[in-house]
């Protein structure tokens, strides 16, 4: 196997671990901020006489606002690069350096400030069922979710910028990616988004929010909006969920997004090869390159599927069904 092989794998091996880190820090920002499925339980929470302390900025999906986010940093950062790339010719690694940060960082306070507007104008609208805006609240979680946020436009715009010096960074340019760094920070906004609603939907803090009700019985719409006010040491609000979330539901929402770009770049990179595809980019062996990949895709899903289905049937035994009240 070729050095540019080797190097080809060893980058997408980076690529899916940003993609772990990026979707973790994605699920936990969403939880500081209750972006996502607990946002229904904030909003109704004040409507049946339940006051509480949760900070809940939701302005769009977590995909388009994630999308947005990503694209702004991206955007930034490849005209910061545009011009300081040329300033150091054959390091242009340490303008990236300089370029991702600053592009990120504005992101970030974009974030802050649609953070604050949403929370405050969706608490302000419930004025008549006496839910006050407590500045506390609002002080205190605009910083963990503009640290959150920062860490998750972080890493995608790393990703993007792999990505589009791919070939570069394995010896052959030409295997650079076509798109700008702008429009794969705009892409992979939306799937770090899609993968983080989807995935952390599942272990959003329900647990917390709902701790009151039996395990298992799953929300029920005459529960909507009664969330649990309490914690450990006060008054709850969205930093324990956020603390809670943390020990799994963050996580395991990283190892999803980071397991999709793994496995896809491994059957990608694997097709290419045993199609004779790589090292050499030949055109002839296009075809067989493809059918590989297919190959390898519906291997790899075919043995995920056998594996989801034992362990399913084994907790079913091990737990057995919920019976109810």
């Amino acid at each position: 196997m070729g050095l540019i092989v080797v190097l080809l794998f060893a980058w997408m091996l980076v690529i899916a671990f940003l993609a772990f880190l990026a979707c973790t820090f994605e699920d936990l920002e969403s939880d500081m901020g209750s972006q996502s499925n607990p946002n229904s339980q904030v909003q109704l929470a004040a409507q049946i006489g339940q006051v509480n302390r949760f900070f809940n900025k939701a302005i769009s999906g977590e995909p388009l606002s994630n999308a947005m986010y990503c694209a702004t940093a991206g955007t930034i950062a490849w005209l910061l690069l545009l011009k300081l790339e040329p300033l150091v010719p054959g390091e242009e690694w340490k303008a990236a350096v300089l370029a991702i940060p600053i592009g990120v960082a504005v992101a970030a306070a974009i974030n802050i400030i649609f953070s604050m507007t949403a929370h405050c104008g969706r608490t302000a609208a419930q004025k008549r069922f006496e839910q006050p805006i407590y500045l506390d609240v609002l002080y205190g979680h605009l910083l963990p979710i503009a640290t959150h946020a920062f860490m998750t436009t972080f890493f995608i715009t790393c990703i993007a910028y792999i990505q589009c010096n791919l070939g570069t960074l394995s010896g052959n340019p030409a295997l650079n990616h076509p798109f700008a760094l702008p429009l794969l920070g705009f892409i992979w906004g939306i799937t770090v988004g899609a993968i983080g609603s989807s995935t952390g939907d599942v272990h959003y803090g329900a647990e917390r929010e709902f701790q009151d009700r039996p395990f298992g019985e799953g929300k029920r719409v005459v529960y909507h909006g009664k969330i649990t006010r309490y914690a450990e040491c006060g008054v709850r609000t969205q930093r324990d969920i956020a603390g809670f979330c943390a020990k799994f539901g963050g996580p395991i929402t990283g190892m999803t997004f980071g397991l999709i770009i793994l496995f896809e770049n491994w059957r990608s990179l694997v097709g290419m090869q045993l199609g004779g595809y790589l090292p050499n980019l030949a055109a002839s062996a296009g075809n067989s390159a493809v059918t590989w990949a297919i190959v390898m895709g519906l291997i790899i899903v075919i043995a995920l599927a056998v594996v989801n289905y034992v362990f399913v049937r084994w907790v079913r035994k091990k737990c057995g069904p919920f019976v109810g009240v």
